[in-house]
């Protein structure tokens, strides 16, 4: 098997067998738990952020202004293959960009 195949399966299956194996183990932690449990869907939302002297809003309400900041960039580590047929991942930073479009 190839190191690509192998990473594609590990992102593919690790979630459901991470839930599975903490849920069974009666001696895992509570936080343990709690991350195999996965994200709420049922949380506050709220139109706009402020965190340090900034204000973050969403894409929605940003809509309406004349200034606009909802927009955000991050810089993300992962592991690329040149091809199907590379065996060799590279790790390479990526650059995304996008809208907030929930607080």
């Amino acid at each position: 098997m190839s190191k690509n195949w192998v990473l594609k399966k590990h992102n593919k299956t690790f979630l459901d067998w991470f839930k599975d194996t903490i849920l069974a183990d009666d001696n895992a932690s509570e936080m343990l738990r709690k991350l195999a449990d996965g994200p709420k869907r049922n949380v506050i939302t709220w139109q706009r952020y402020d965190i340090n002297k900034y204000s973050f809003y969403k894409k929605e309400q940003d809509q309406k202004c004349t200034m606009h900041n909802s927009g955000v960039t991050l810089r993300a580590e992962s592991q690329h293959f040149a091809s199907v047929h590379d065996d060799n991942p590279h790790v390479a930073f990526i650059p995304y960009f996008g809208f907030i479009e929930e607080i």
